[in-house]
């Protein structure tokens, strides 16, 4: 997931969090320089009111100044100017008009008929899935999956066979706490617990959900010898809905699991590790249908997944098969409503879509002159010229792209920055506090060339520390549409060779300028200190590297202290959770680097102090999966700040093809 914070205008703040997940926070009015009268005219509260009210609604700050347009313009700074031109190309990027894809008369139906399943496995490709097994030296990979297995059959109810010694897998003495909106958390402090029938338990927590239906994950997460045997800790998830109220319901726990040496292993004893129960009222449903479901090509273009248009789409149309198209949030037209634009893969076309009174949409790409066929990875709808409406950013596969809103919706391209090749997410703050917005590129691979990108060019070396990745780069806004890379003369080459997904602004220190956390995938990420326009690296000297595998950071303040807190995403891998730790894993000082990757997700606590504690794993936020995009919004509108995490992974059609 990417995740970037982006100030969206004079007007609106917005989480954007590329490629799958976006979040409209808020509006807010500041005190912006009025370009084309020279005054300084308010468009609404001041810069002190608009800090209090965002420091209390949780939200990040973007301090502007004053400013004024040049061809060429210079940043006051402690040290010397900047001076910057203009390094924006003139671009004509082709359009859905200009090779029109999606006739509305097509159908699911259709996509249907056209669809197969692909080439017949062939002997070599048997021989390298054979090879992916594990062997000898690896029998605790094939016991843990032998483990998990057994465990999957008898929390389904589909072996009888229970003769093992088992606690109760459901405490009596339950810790509930309620939360607005009818949400009940129960967990149980661990202590002793009464020995029971390994039936009996395993009926007792089957009879939290309603019959036929409760589904469950298992994960070994740990696996390790013994004289005798060997003993696994396995992670499950039940969730289904309640057999009193009928009511959604998920049980987290995590079990300690002794097995003999047989073949396949036998289970001796089930502990219980942890145990956490939610129940509660169904928050969101699924509105996609409901909202795009009328556009004429719903069917043919949003419900169709990659391995549809990989068999239809050649490389020379900028397809990737990986995705990471994200979208963006904003009101193009002035209506007062928030209006949805969404990138797409090389190829088939951006779409705009505009709300109407109904909450449904009306596809308007076309009419608005954005309905662009370039593979598009990120995209912002901010006030690049303070004349009140949203223009659009998209980060394509060659080119950074702008385009200026005429105030109903119609887009102009005003031209576009070649620095970066291979994005994967854009932001935007006002770091010189000048009065306009300015863009951050997080730039993934360094390596893509004509005919390969990302792994197929490079890869990140070494994988849990690479430095081998593209190189990100700051855009300063020169006003009337023009922007330079001033990167290197504010100081954020700095360690700028990493794997980035994203940034996300914040003024953690208060000093009245944003600064800049960069998540990096494959290693160490990057946080930048903003002092009077020029950047200091101190992600090490605050403890907030996080070597890991980062895909999203989101800004918020979760325990309401006042002061900023960091949340960046990761992915949770059982497997290497499971792996690492094991002795003929290998030895080196890599080995704890790479454990830590398997984690997961990462929380820091503001210390008070002008840094940070590390606090991932004591307040339960580590677990969030194969995560991507991660932001912080109040679900239940109880005034603290919860979490929301996209996780997930390419879906083929056979369950062991990504």
């Amino acid at each position: 997931m990417m995740g970037s914070l982006v100030t969206v205008s004079p007007k609106k703040t917005l989480f954007m969090i590329p490629p799958v997940l976006a979040v409209f926070i808020g509006s807010r009015r500041n005190t912006i320089p009025d370009r084309n009268s020279g005054s300084n005219e308010k468009l609404g509260t001041s810069k002190s009111t608009l800090a209090s009210l965002l420091l209390c609604s949780l939200m990040p700050l973007i301090f502007p100044g004053c400013g004024g347009d040049s061809d060429k313009k210079e940043v006051a700074s402690k040290e010397e100017s900047i001076e910057a031109s203009n390094q924006l190309i003139q671009l004509r990027f082709r359009t859905a008009q200009d090779k029109d894809r999606f006739a509305a008369s097509r159908s699911s139906s259709s996509v249907t008929e056209v669809d197969h399943e692909g080439p017949q496995e062939s002997e070599g490709v048997a021989n390298e899935i054979a090879k992916l097994q594990p062997g000898a030296d690896w029998e605790t990979e094939s016991q843990s999956a032998a483990a998990a297995e057994r465990i999957r059959q008898l929390i389904d109810g589909s072996s009888t066979t229970v003769g093992f010694v088992c606690c109760d897998l459901r405490p009596d003495d339950l810790q509930s706490q309620e939360h607005r909106g009818g949400f009940i958390v129960s967990k149980w402090e661990p202590g002793d617990l009464p020995e029971m029938k390994g039936a009996e338990a395993l009926a007792d927590l089957r009879a939290v959900f309603a019959k036929g239906e409760m589904k469950s994950d298992v994960k070994v997460v740990r696996i390790a010898k013994e004289e005798v045997g060997f003993v696994t800790e396995i992670l499950v998830e039940l969730r289904g809905f309640s057999a009193e109220s009928k009511k959604p319901r998920q049980v987290t726990t995590e079990w300690r699991a002794r097995w003999n040496d047989s073949d396949p292993p036998q289970l001796l004893s089930l502990d219980l590790l942890s145990y956490e129960e939610s129940a509660g009222s169904v928050h969101f449903v699924d509105a996609t249908r409901s909202v795009l479901g009328e556009t004429p090509h719903f069917e043919s273009q949003v419900m169709t997944g990659t391995s549809f248009w990989a068999s239809r789409i050649t490389r020379f149309g900028d397809f990737s098969l990986t995705g990471h198209q994200g979208l963006a949030v904003g009101d193009v037209n002035g209506d007062g409503m928030e209006d949805l634009f969404v990138c797409d893969g090389g190829s088939l076309p951006n779409r705009l879509y505009v709300q109407g009174v109904d909450g449904t949409v009306r596809d308007v790409s076309a009419e608005a002159g954005i309905d662009w066929l370039e593979d598009s990875r990120s995209a912002l709808l901010i006030d690049l010229d303070n004349d009140g409406d949203q223009d659009l950013v998209v980060a394509t596969i060659g080119v950074i792209a702008f385009a200026e809103n005429d105030g109903i919706g119609k887009f102009t391209l005003r031209g576009g920055h070649q620095g970066a090749r291979y994005p994967f997410s854009l932001s935007a703050a006002d770091f010189d506090s000048d009065g306009d917005l300015d863009i951050y590129a997080c730039v993934y691979s360094a390596g893509d060339t004509a005919s390969a990108r990302g792994f197929e060019a490079t890869s990140p070396t070494p994988f849990n520390d690479a430095e081998n990745g593209g190189r990100n780069l700051l855009l300063m806004n020169l006003g009337e549409f023009q922007f330079a890379d001033v990167t290197k003369q504010v100081g954020l080459d700095e360690d700028n060779s990493r794997w980035s997904f994203s940034a996300a602004w914040e003024d953690f220190d208060r000093d009245g300028d944003p600064d800049l956390y960069v998540a990096n995938d494959f290693g160490r990420n990057c946080f930048y200190r903003n002092d009077g326009g020029r950047f200091i690296e101190i992600s090490a000297e605050l403890g907030v590297e996080d070597m890991a595998s980062g895909m999203s950071v989101a800004w918020g303040d979760f325990n309401r202290d006042g002061a900023a807190d960091l949340y960046v995403g990761n992915m949770f891998s059982s497997a290497g959770r499971r792996i690492s730790y094991q002795g003929n894993f290998g030895e080196s000082s890599e080995i704890e680097g790479l454990q830590r990757m398997a984690r997961g997700n990462s929380l820091f606590a503001a210390d008070g102090k002008g840094g940070f504690r590390d606090v991932s794993e004591p307040s339960g936020a580590a677990m969030g999966r194969w995560a991507w995009s991660s932001g912080f919004i109040d679900v239940n509108n109880d005034g603290w700040e919860d979490i929301a995490v996209a996780n997930g992974y390419l879906t083929g059609k056979r369950p062991d093809d990504l």
